[in-house]
């Protein structure tokens, strides 16, 4: 047999696998996105921080970049996700979630608007009347999403913002503050910080607050005021904006980044609490559509601040020399990206096996035209694996992820008002269940019922140990007013108060006296037409002052026993002179 030249053998191949990879189709399932809150307010002001006008410019031009990216049809955009509303806004197909802080819900809103903008038919924000009169919901078309916003007595909340209520947090934050490592930082940028107090912060924070310890709080006032304030911001060099950033990024890392502390257990990297509570949620979000064939959660969308993104950029590999950008807290309206991919042949409909599947991780630094969405490859992998199979994605995060409630309980040494209701007899409860994290998850609803119902039980318990030791008594004060009397004045009625009964047809009202065995004997009210002893009380008061002492002149009424009669003529007015 001839032996065919080696180009022919070689194009040949080079064939074969061209046709395979044309029958391989890469199509996006599912997104989860996690953007930080647009500019605000700064914390130091009395007032509650609030979304300024550039943050909802920033957010509303965050979502609709992600819309020309995940939900606008495009033949040439192969990043539409599978199955999307492209534009009627399905709340089916979207999980939001958000902080109930002002700023952070507000940027929700905002992100939304630019995601699903306003859309005036052939939607459910209009509609006909019985008059053939088109309805179209407020601001053209608005569309209305369901942002779920979880406080911190809620469980969900952990998700969001792991370091929240976390008292085991707390207390390794303030250990830094005690290391050689801050106290070299603290004394050496001591110059620096009283240089800018008397033109930038005199009458916003005291003496005492200004320094490092405070790194973030000052660079979040000097950063609002270089944007709002034109008259301070022409003080205020480009060269001490930077060191003042550089320098709340160094204690944002330093209280959200190291991994070397310990909680309440070893090795439970307490100062990333955050991160890794972060981490579930993005396997829950994933577990969902997958387990929903890609049903539900085609977006995940959380709004909340830097901390939870910090920490999972440092448990995930991210924070090494090659990848400088995540040396810095993020710009406002930054989004860390999670896409679900499937790698299958185009030749099928059905929803790809999880063998099929995918992960790619992108972020974007900030709103601008300067950012861009760039990959980046997870866990220490090579520059040229930006794809991980979502086996590994998972694998990746279950190393350092709290996927259960307790687990945050037991690692935070956490007093929240939902934890009783995780704990069992072994110390652990798995509500996400087994193999999925929406196994057996307890809706919001329930989880707030649970949590209602241990605080009423631990109040219960607290006032039968004073009941039982304190000698603390309840009875009831009985009312000593007879109610068993009816009539129009029910509980306040006396025996000798007469109903008052109109017949039907009858132009008035008809006394009905009392037949009781005591009569009709009344109680003295000083005033009152009905009393019938006041003729008794003259006489007494007569007798008192001496025969000759003249009687009252003004009249008296209570001998008065002319019945009434409600057919009679009224009385007729009469002048005379």
């Amino acid at each position: 047999m001839a032996h065919l030249p080696t180009s022919i053998v070689f194009l040949f191949a080079l064939f074969v696998v061209a046709g395979a990879q044309t029958a391989i189709q890469q199509q996006l399932l599912s997104t989860f996105i996690y953007t930080l809150h647009g500019d605000r307010t700064p914390l130091v002001l009395p007032t509650s921080p609030s979304l300024t006008p550039l943050g909802a410019e920033q957010l509303f031009a965050a979502g609709d970049s992600f819309r020309e990216r995940y939900v606008a049809p495009s033949e040439s955009n192969s990043f539409t996700i599978r199955g999307i509303s492209a534009y009627q806004l399905e709340d089916d197909q979207l999980t939001v979630l958000s902080t109930t802080d002002q700023f952070v819900a507000a940027s929700a809103q905002a992100f939304l608007q630019g995601l699903y903008p306003p859309l005036q038919t052939d939607s459910n924000s209009a509609n006909t009347a019985q008059n053939d009169t088109t309805m179209v919901a407020p601001l053209r078309g608005y569309q209305y999403a369901d942002i779920m916003t979880v406080s911190s007595n809620d469980f969900n909340s952990i998700w969001l913002r792991g370091s929240k209520s976390c008292p085991a947090y707390l207390a390794s934050s303030s250990d830094y503050y005690e290391t050689e490592a801050f106290e070299t930082l603290q004394n050496s940028t001591e110059d620096f910080y009283r240089s800018i107090q008397p033109d930038f912060l005199d009458g916003i924070l005291s003496d005492a607050s200004v320094g490092y310890f405070n790194a973030y709080q000052i660079y979040d006032y000097l950063n609002y005021v270089s944007i709002h304030n034109t008259s301070a911001s022409g003080l205020l060099a480009p060269e001490v904006l930077a060191k003042a950033k550089i320098l709340a990024d160094d204690l944002v890392f330093a209280l959200n980044t190291d991994i070397s502390p310990s909680g309440s257990s070893f090795d439970d990297y307490i100062r990333t609490i955050a991160g890794r509570t972060l981490a579930a949620r993005i396997t829950q979000a994933f577990s969902a559509t997958i387990n929903t064939q890609g049903a539900s959660d085609k977006m995940t969308l959380v709004f909340g601040s830097y901390e939870p993104v910090v920490a999972l950029a440092a448990l995930a590999g991210l924070v090494v020399p090659q990848h400088s950008a995540f040396y810095n807290v993020p710009a406002p309206g930054a989004s860390y990206v999670f896409e679900l991919i499937s790698m299958q042949g185009n030749d099928t409909d059905a929803y790809p096996e999880v063998s099929d599947l995918f992960v790619r991780f992108l972020y974007k630094n900030g709103t601008g035209s300067d950012s861009s969405l760039v990959p980046y490859p997870l866990f220490g992998l090579s520059p040229s694996q930006t794809l991980i199979s979502f086996a590994d994605f998972v694998a990746g995060l279950d190393r350092f992820s709290v996927s259960n409630v307790q687990d945050w309980c037991t690692a935070c040494n956490s007093f929240s008002v939902f934890c009783p209701a995780f704990a069992t007899t072994n110390g652990s409860l798995d509500y996400t269940g087994s193999g999925s994290p929406y196994g057996k998850r307890l809706s919001p609803v329930i989880g707030g019922v649970i949590g209602a119902v241990v605080t009423l039980a631990a109040t219960a318990l607290i006032y039968g140990a004073a009941m039982l030791f304190g000698g603390v008594r309840m009875h009831r004060v009985r009312d000593k007013r007879r109610s068993a009397l009816g009539g129009f004045k029910g509980a306040e009625k006396l025996a000798s108060d007469p109903d008052l009964s109109v017949a039907k047809g009858s132009a008035g009202a008809v006394v009905i006296a009392s037949q009781g065995p005591a009569g009709t004997g009344g109680h003295e009210r000083t005033g009152s037409w009905e009393m019938k002893d006041q003729g008794k009380a003259v006489e007494a008061q007569r007798q008192a002052l001496g025969a000759g002492a003249p009687s009252p002149r003004s009249p008296s009424y209570e001998d008065d026993d002319m019945p009434i009669e409600p057919h009679a003529f009224p009385v007729q007015p009469r002048s005379h002179v």
